[in-house]
């Protein structure tokens, strides 16, 4: 029922947006997109998969050996499952074939995806702060100052959650020996009280030396810097028709601000939600040439979840031959 009405919104928000813009206009400015800047773009997917799978295999590589090729396949076939499941909860599908496959237990690897989603949050939260924080000393309209303040808020409240859980040792942290008890005691709380304690022991190993945690974020820079390339390349796309330039401050802080939004679980993959934010948050354009751009960004989900489909449906069948015992 949730899938059914995130996709009613999902066509509601596209077919507002559609109707509300110059069609012809769109339709113009597409076909004098760049082709080559196009070609470019699209190129990045490559090494953006393997940036993420050299993280992935990093961070599961601390209980156990993973091939670079099978942690490339686990990573497109979680961006098929994004496309359908919100707020990018596809990626939870990796622990899922991970226990399937044998490779690691439940717990554990979906403690790693849980703690690698918070380590894209963080990252993401930190560049957009330091372009919140150029965009503020330049000077920025109304509209870009309360977005700015917006993401800034969002921002360092992230970092700083994820520094500390990545940081401040497990069992330094304040009350968490309180919360294991108070699950305990309850008798249906008891399986989370189990998870926080995985969890804990998780972040322990994935605090230690051999997990190379300076390796691990850098990996983390990479490849929002190699999603945020291929974005401004999109942007490129369009500069024959663009009237004003793109500043910057204004790229760093509002485009993760527009990708936070389209991670809100109200539509299918954020496609409406991070449309409709990328024409706000940039009125210098003309709004047929943002959803031109908005358009171009969306391909950054459909692209992967295509390349995805061979290995989601390859671990589908794995995991039915893994039978009750790989489901647990």
């Amino acid at each position: 029922m949730k899938r059914l009405v995130a996709a009613v919104v999902t066509v509601a928000l596209l077919a507002l947006i559609f109707a509300s813009v110059d069609r012809a206009a769109l339709a113009r400015n597409l076909a004098q997109t760049r082709p080559g800047v196009f070609a470019l773009a699209i190129a990045m997917f490559i090494p953006q998969v393997w940036a993420m799978a050299a993280r992935w295999r990093r961070l599961v590589g601390v209980f156990t050996p993973l091939p670079m090729g099978e942690a490339v396949s686990l990573i497109l076939a979680s961006q098929t499952m994004n496309l359908v499941l919100p707020s990018k909860a596809g990626d939870l599908t990796k622990a899922l074939f991970l226990k399937s496959s044998g490779t690691l237990d439940l717990k554990r690897s979906a403690n790693i995806v849980v703690f690698e989603k918070l380590l894209d949050v963080a990252v993401l939260a930190l560049i957009m702060l330091g372009g919140v924080i150029f965009l503020l000393l330049r000077g920025a309209s109304r509209l870009e100052t309360a977005a700015g303040l917006t993401a800034g808020a969002l921002g360092l409240v992230a970092v700083a959650a994820v520094g500390v859980i990545y940081f401040v040792p497990p069992d330094r942290l304040p009350g968490l020996q309180r919360l294991l008890a108070l699950l305990d005691a309850q008798p249906r709380l008891q399986r989370l009280a189990e998870l926080v304690r995985t969890g804990h022991e998780t972040i322990a190993l994935l605090q230690s030396r051999g997990a190379r945690r300076d390796l691990v974020i850098a990996y983390s820079f990479l490849i929002w810097a190699l999603h945020l390339i291929q974005i401004g390349l999109f942007f490129a796309c369009f500069s024959r028709v663009m009237t004003a330039p793109t500043p910057t401050a204004q790229f760093l802080s509002l485009v993760p601000l527009a990708i936070f939004i389209g991670l809100l679980p109200v539509s299918i993959a954020g496609f409406g939600t991070r449309d409709a934010a990328l024409i706000a948050f940039f009125p210098q354009h003309p709004a047929p040439v943002m959803l031109g751009v908005a358009m171009y960004v969306n391909l950054r989900y459909i692209v992967p979840a295509m390349a995805g489909l061979p290995f989601l449906g390859r671990y589908i069948t794995q995991r039915r031959a893994a039978g009750p015992a790989g489901r647990d």
